[in-house]
């Protein structure tokens, strides 16, 4: 195994990244490349990559990581025992029965917890042994109050169900005395070369737990307060908890009356924690080395390369802006970091999985990584193994599904971080200057990143974006640059970062196109109180500022062209298509042999398309295979797929604002596998070179620009 991470997916020149490395051989070379294309399809022109000498290769040691996995809570001090202890809790458990204990609440340094035992009856547990439980298991996602209290005399546990008696269990009297930490959802840590491994992980809801120490209240946490951060006060006796691993917070607890469904309405009826045994912030592996990038190498797309014996070298991407202060291009591109992370280590092709197209499944490398190391984390597509729906999705671990030679399993093709490198490829070869920046930029610094741009360029699946990307956008074509949108399914989640977390993106699934939904009540984000779902829930589709929006997906063996449409011959609009002679439009590609696929967007008028939007070309017909996003169904049919339903197209559009700025967009998540073909000597190549010159000209009469 050879494989890595960075501290960071993007760097200005001149700033340094730390670099984590596991590897089954000892020594590793490591170097930097600058990544030109990634696709190593024989028809196209290849692997494409050129190694940077101002950063010579290096030899660092390595072995391979553990990554501890599972979220829990952990007091920041530790807490005094007396002669007796009370505590009391609710629980809501959500794999109550899996064959190992799970602790809900323990004191390591007396050995002592609350926990469900393997087949999932509630118990006290001290010095690894089980001194007293209820007779019977407990449900699964049921709500339950647990009060335990232990002296040297008798250990007395009560568990009372909502609607039904309360049952009660004596047990023999247990000494405690001693200073121990507080652990929350975990039973007790072993560290081992720095990091922390938590055992007897638990699975579900915490709320309201209490300490008593000798009759006295000793700590009493607020899981309702300091919502949006990884902090849980004690508004007792100052044992603040520190969450690791980033436990799901903003979650109904036990008085939740359904009445509320935004937590800032009432904190208190959200002072719940979910804790996953799968949750994953941060893998923790040891820094291996730290690379000082050059300051002054040019902006662009790099890869952090491992070389080791016998290993496949591993690719790790790092974007590289220009330093401050430097010279800028006209023209930028916006790599798509929030939905790489939004995919990272997706699980879909694990266990069963019905085919979703006459394309049969074909799974690599990297799908063979992820299932073998569950420890690297889940996606926002996959389910927690108690089957509740990822919410988080964290840049800081092993992620070999953003690797520039990925193939994604469902078409045999790069998607992704992979399918953006034929931009970066095609603008090389246009030897145009263009300066490369990501959506985490676009949404620390949505106020200024794109002032000193022209003409900004997405990917091809910009799907996962927060208000505050969506806003710098609107400036940039409200003060006169140019956008092209290169994608389909783009601006389509509402999603957002933890301010103490920022490498952690936050998404909460309720409609739209999606493998789970949230629980009612927990559709508001933890991260920033906002609502989650899909931005057109929201008043704010993406129809409005790039002309269209998501309206159907699906996978072929022959993915159509555009048919150019006759308003695209009048004289507004007949540049685009200078040097172009055919009607159709990009009937090829190095994705499904076409440009309309995947998923795919269209005009529509209801939810917001401008009335001046010229529609320039929409795709030919599509096959059954290809349905409309689930928004769009009102009733059921026979006739919903594309062969009868022409609402299932791509739609390129351009779009004239006042001022001076445009957008140009196309609709397809496949459309830029189609510019290296015959070396980019082709109709699609022809096209977007069009408008790119025509856009950054434009810069020279923008007054909003900076320089």
């Amino acid at each position: 195994m050879l494989i890595g991470y960075l501290s960071a997916l993007g760097c200005r020149a001149g700033e340094s990244v730390d670099v984590m490395v596991s590897s089954s051989i000892e020594r590793v070379t490591l170097d930097l490349v600058r990544l030109i294309h990634g696709d190593d399809n024989p028809v196209g022109p290849g692997f494409l990559y050129e190694e940077v000498a101002e950063v010579p290769a290096r030899e660092i040691a390595a072995q391979e990581r553990d990554t501890p996995i599972g979220s829990y809570a952990r007091s920041q001090q530790e807490i005094t025992l007396g002669a007796t202890l009370g505590l009391s809790v609710d629980l809501w458990p959500t794999l109550p029965a899996n064959g190992a204990r799970q602790t809900a609440v323990g004191l390591p340094g007396v050995d002592f917890s609350v926990a469900l035992t393997p087949e999932g009856r509630l118990g006290l547990y001290h010095r690894q042994r089980l001194i007293v439980s209820t007779e019977r298991p407990v449900l699964g996602r049921h709500w339950y109050h647990v009060e335990a209290e232990v002296s040297p005399q008798r250990s007395l546990l009560t568990v009372r169900q909502a609607g039904q008696p309360a049952r009660a269990a004596i047990g023999p009297g247990v000494v405690l005395r001693g200073d121990s930490p507080i652990l929350l959802a975990a039973g007790h840590i072993d560290t081992q070369g720095g990091q922390h491994f938590p055992r007897a992980r638990y699975n579900g809801k915490i709320a309201r737990p209490v300490l008593a120490i000798d009759g006295a209240l000793a700590a009493q946490w607020a899981f309702e307060q300091q919502m949006s951060t990884q902090r849980v006060p004690d508004n007792r006796g100052g044992y603040h908890l520190d969450l690791i691993n980033a436990p799901t917070r903003a979650m109904t607890g036990p008085g939740w009356n359904n009445a509320v469904h935004d937590w800032k309405q009432d904190p208190a009826q959200y002072d719940a924690i979910h804790f996953h045994d799968d949750d994953l912030a941060d893998a923790c592996w040891p820094v291996s080395a730290r690379m000082q990038v050059p300051p002054d190498l040019p902006s662009g797309v790099y890869a952090l390369r491992l070389k080791a014996a016998g290993e496949a070298d591993d690719y790790i991407p790092l974007m590289v802006r220009p330093a401050p202060g430097a010279p800028t291009a006209d023209i930028a591109l916006v790599m798509a970091t929030y939905t790489y992370l939004a995919y990272a280590n997706e699980h879909l092709t694990e266990g069963e999985f019905e085919q979703g197209s006459e394309i049969p499944v074909q799974t690599g490398d990297w799908e063979d990584l992820v299932a073998q190391h569950q420890e690297w984390g889940k996606s926002h597509y996959d389910l927690h193994n108690d089957g509740s729906g990822v919410a988080y999705s964290s840049a800081l671990r092993p992620i070999p599904n953003m690797r520039p030679n990925y193939r994604f399993w469902g078409f045999h093709a790069p998607r992704r971080f992979s399918a953006d490198l034929y931009m970066v490829w095609f603008l090389t070869k246009l030897g145009v200057p263009f300066d490369v920046l990501t959506e985490h930029d676009l949404h620390q610094e949505s106020g200024s990143v794109l002032a000193p741009y022209q003409t900004v360029i997405t990917g091809s699946h910009p799907e996962y974006y927060s208000g505050d990307m969506l806003d710098a956008y609107e400036r940039h074509v409200a003060g006169g640059g140019g956008l092209m949108y290169l994608g389909g399914d783009g601006f389509y989640w509402v999603t957002t970062p933890f301010a103490d977390l920022p490498h952690v993106l936050e998404v909460r699934k309720s409609e739209g196109l999606r493998h789970w939904d949230a629980d009612p009540g927990e559709r508001y984000h933890a991260s920033t109180g906002e609502l989650g779902g899909i931005w057109r829930s929201r008043g704010r589709s993406p129809h409005r500022l790039f002309g269209i929006g998501m309206g159907g997906h699906g996978w072929d063996n022959k993915a159509p062209g555009y048919r150019r449409s006759p308003r695209s011959y009048q004289a507004d609009a007949a540049w685009v298509f200078e040097g172009i002679t055919d009607d159709v439009i990009g009937d090829f590609g190095l994705i499904m042999n076409g440009t309309s696929g995947d998923e795919i967007d269209r005009v529509d008028y209801h939810h917001g398309t401008p009335a001046h939007t010229i529609i320039l070309a929409s795709s030919e017909q599509h096959s059954e295979w290809y349905v409309p996003v689930p928004e769009d169904v009102t009733t059921v049919s026979n006739t919903l797929n594309a062969r009868y339903n022409r609402d299932v197209r791509s739609d390129m559009v351009l779009v004239e604002h006042p001022g001076g700025g445009a957008v140009f967009s196309v609709g397809s998540i496949i459309f830029t596998g189609a510019v290296p073909v015959n070396q980019g000597e082709n109709n699609v190549a022809r096209l977007l070179g069009n408008v790119i010159n025509n856009f950054t000209a434009r810069g020279e009469n923008r007054s909003g620009k900076q320089r």
